[in-house]
């Protein structure tokens, strides 16, 4: 009896990666999800769209891969080119820096030449005042370090929506120049990109990471991803120079954890040490405790705002007292934004929706309390309650929505241009906008991302030129929304005085900070107002928060002890700190 055949076990063969016949070159294109390009063919091996020819159909080239990106680098290295700018808008005049920009970058190209324990430094915290021009300062920083290393690939990290931030730090590259190094811009969603099976695709030199407060969360993957294209746990002397920049580096010293490797370095131990970020503070003699997993104050520093601040400028002199020093803070010239509250009555009939909205929140605390299934499942009781929170503030901003259009429509009446803040988009930038579009008035919309359909750097344009005299956005970062901006060969932004309304009043100090410099920079003034309704909780929160939106402490930024206060107005000091704070999505 002739034995039964043997099943096939080996896996199916992985497909090549499509290669260009001769006289042709590959094109690699950005499609996005369910739009057709034809002509374009999609390469299984490499899971993206191109085209094979000698040059791109017209048709193609609304989808071609924009230059320092990176796409544009797998292009590049499939066909064996050499990387070269092609993007001719945006080439215009090149960059003067002012002197705070120049004496900047020489900080940098110090702290880069410094030696610690033997070896090189390998970064440095640049915590300069929001609008002051951190972006052209890191960037005349970085080519120093390049030329004094000889650097060859500089990674730029930088914060949504890419379709702004990229096309931003672009123009500033372009603009100032790039020496013939080999630039790659990306957004955080993008860092898988760059990575394979779990390490850096490309071997980087240097790296700046513009909002670096946002890889302090290392339980993300985004935070991973970073660490290791940083090589954060290597020997000091085999990682890139990182420039992170932030003008709000965390709500605590414990969420620095970015900055284990120069803490690392100026206390000659390995990064190691500083893996468990939080329990080194302790160990150093920091006021911090571990409460709910996470790292912060404990209970007698989060009372005592003195300690709050021995401890981060401690924290700081780490850095700062180093030789050559390793962090640099240089406070904007023009002075802090104005700031002050907008109280807003409400109609009989909006009150009442907000007082039902409130006993509904209310009841939905009651039920939390009482649910005995829930008191062994933190999680749950905590999902549930930060959705309750969501609920109330979302129906609370709806109910102001058209007072904020109002206000819009009579900044724009004075000649003024409106820039309005919002946190939720379906229950504030989306009612609001379509409110002042229903009256006649073009308005900037620059919320949605991607998903949007919306050419985000356009709407912004619209807005700075004067064309769209309100602008109504999400984002906390990487945002120019002021006066007079050099727009490069488009030349300026309108003149015209801007002022901006907070529709959404932010958890958070250290977001409040910073959307208070979209506009508020570059010796461009520009007052805001924190809107809220008369009588509400909203009103006792804003008046909690306008406190750490003034503050000038660049470390400390929003405070947990504030996050606490708020949480006891809406009468949940139970929930975890980090899930007050946390917003839609």
């Amino acid at each position: 009896m002739s034995a039964a055949p043997s099943k096939r076990t080996g896996r199916k063969a992985k497909p090549a990666p499509l290669l260009a016949r001769a006289g042709e070159r590959l094109w690699f294109l950005d499609v996005p999800f369910r739009t057709r390009a034809p002509g374009a063919t999609y390469d299984p091996a490499r899971k993206l769209h191109l085209y094979r020819g000698d040059r791109l159909p017209a048709e193609l080239d609304p989808f071609r891969s924009a230059s320092h990106t990176w796409l544009r680098w797998l292009e590049d290295d499939a066909n064996g080119t050499t990387p070269a700018s092609d993007d001719t808008a945006i080439h215009g005049p090149r960059m003067v820096p002012r002197q705070i920009q120049i004496d900047g970058a020489a900080a940098i190209s110090d702290a880069a030449s410094g030696q610690f324990g033997g070896h090189p430094a390998r970064g440095v915290l640049v915590t300069d005042d929001v609008g002051t021009g951190k972006t052209l300062t890191a960037w005349l920083g970085a080519l120093a370090v390049a030329r004094a290393r000889g650097a060859k690939n500089v990674l730029v990290l930088v914060d949504r929506p890419k379709q702004v931030t990229i096309a931003h730090w672009r123009r500033t590259i372009l603009a100032a120049g790039e020496q013939n190094l080999r630039v790659l811009i990306c957004s955080p969603d993008e860092l898988a990109r760059l990575l394979v099976r779990g390490r850096p695709r490309w071997p980087m030199d240097l790296v700046i990471a513009d909002e670096c407060h946002l890889y302090r969360n290392v339980e993300t993957q985004r935070v991973q991803r970073f660490r290791r294209i940083t090589r954060f746990k290597d020997a000091h002397e085999r990682a890139p120079f990182v420039i992170y920049l932030t003008a709000t580096p965390a709500n605590h010293p414990a969420e620095l954890t970015y900055l284990a490797p120069l803490l690392a370095q100026v206390h000659d131990e390995p990064t190691q040490r500083w893996e468990d970020f939080g329990a080194r503070l302790a160990e150093a003699g920091l006021p911090v405790s571990r409460v709910y997993g996470k790292w912060g104050w404990d209970e007698t520093a989060a009372a005592s705002a003195t300690l709050q601040t021995a401890a981060t400028t401690r924290i700081r002199t780490w850095l700062t007292d180093a030789d050559p020093p390793l962090a640099i803070h240089r406070a904007a010239s023009w002075g802090p934004a104005p700031l002050d509250l907008m109280p807003v009555t409400l109609s009989p009939s909006e009150l009442l929706a907000y007082r039902t909205a409130w006993s509904v929140f209310e009841n939905a605390l009651a039920d939390l309390a009482a649910d005995v299934t829930l008191r062994s499942n933190p999680a749950a009781r905590t999902a549930r309650g930060r959705a309750a929170v969501l609920r109330l503030r979302q129906k609370a901003s709806l109910l102001r929505v058209g007072i904020t259009a109002d206000w819009a429509l009579a900044c724009v009446e004075a000649g003024r241009q409106a820039v309005i803040s919002c946190e939720f988009v379906g229950a504030a930038a989306d009612p609001i906008a379509a409110a002042i579009q229903a009256a006649g008035v073009g308005v900037a919309r620059l919320y949605g991302g991607a998903g949007s359909g919306r050419d985000l750097e356009k709407e912004r344009l619209d807005f700075q030129r004067g064309a769209s005299p309100v602008v109504v956005f999400t984002p906390t970062t990487s945002l120019s929304l002021h006066a007079n901006e050099s727009l490069g060969p488009a030349g300026k932004a309108s003149g015209a005085a801007r002022e901006g309304l907070m529709h959404n009043v932010r958890y958070s100090g250290l977001q409040g900070r910073q959307i208070l410099g979209r506009s508020h920079r570059d010796h461009q003034i520009c007052p805001w107002w924190l809107a809220y309704a008369e009588g509400t909780v909203e009103e006792t929160i804003a008046k909690i928060m306008i406190g750490r939106f003034k503050s000038t402490n660049d470390v400390a930024g929003a405070d947990s002890a504030a996050l606490i206060h708020v949480a006891v107005a809406l009468g949940v000091s139970w929930l975890p700190v980090d899930r007050v704070l946390a917003g839609e999505g």
